[in-house]
């Protein structure tokens, strides 16, 4: 398989996958959004599959039991945050120097937070806190996409991630999308695509070990 590292090699190849030569119908900002639409639903699949796999971390200084993450000091939400904003929000924890910092419990409801002795619930822009803070919090977050897909041009080099194995599954996710709009769904494409994203799964699973695993049970469970 051809290395898929940039954009426009992933371009190149969902433009063969098409097969569309009209390019007054699949013009170059189309291809474009497809692809923007379909990275999107990789990284949505990888992270399901290890939710750390995209995470950053940022540290955040509360002062009461609320943290607006699109108006405090650090923002991760909102037009303009300070640091990349926030597709998911993945754990909570202290910002302590030691080796096993303290690991905050989410919350569903506000109801339920009123269980925990140390819980958060996320609810629109603000995070909630079961008490009052007054110290750093670092919370680990999946972060929006910045690969910009119209450096397609050859040479442009615009990096994607580091799952390069995986990403002609970026150009089959964006040929759906395609295929909504010329009604060519195509069973060749939803197959390799199912394959691909089942190889993609053991292989993350594997070289992650039992990191995923864990944390798909923790979501649902008391472990810690």
């Amino acid at each position: 398989m051809a290395i898929l590292r940039y954009v426009d090699n992933v371009t190149d190849l969902f433009r063969a996958y098409t097969d569309e030569p009209d390019l007054s119908f699949l013009t170059a900002a189309d291809a474009q959004t497809y692809l923007e639409l379909g990275y999107n639903e990789f990284r949505q699949k990888a992270t399901d599959m290890a939710p750390a796999i995209f995470a950053t971390d940022v540290t955040i200084t509360p002062n009461g039991a609320t943290y607006n993450l699109q108006s405090g000091a650090v923002s991760i939400l909102g037009a303009n945050p300070t640091n990349a904003r926030m597709a998911r929000l993945l754990s909570v924890r202290d910002a302590s120097t030691g080796n096993d910092p303290f690991i905050w419990t989410g919350a569903s409801s506000r109801r339920a937070m009123q269980m925990l002795a140390r819980g958060y619930l996320l609810e629109g822009q603000s995070l909630i806190f079961s008490v009052n803070v007054n110290r750093g919090l670092i919370l680990q977050y999946v972060p929006e996409s910045t690969v910009d897909w119209s450096q397609n041009a050859a040479g442009n080099n615009e990096y994607i991630d580091d799952l390069v194995e995986f990403h002609d599954i970026i150009a089959l996710m964006a040929y759906r999308q395609y295929a909504i709009r010329d009604s060519a769904t195509s069973e060749q494409i939803e197959r390799q695509l199912s394959q691909r994203l089942r190889e993609m799964e053991s292989t993350i699973t594997k070289r992650n070990f039992d990191g995923p695993h864990y944390v798909a049970r923790t979501n649902y469970t008391y472990e810690d």
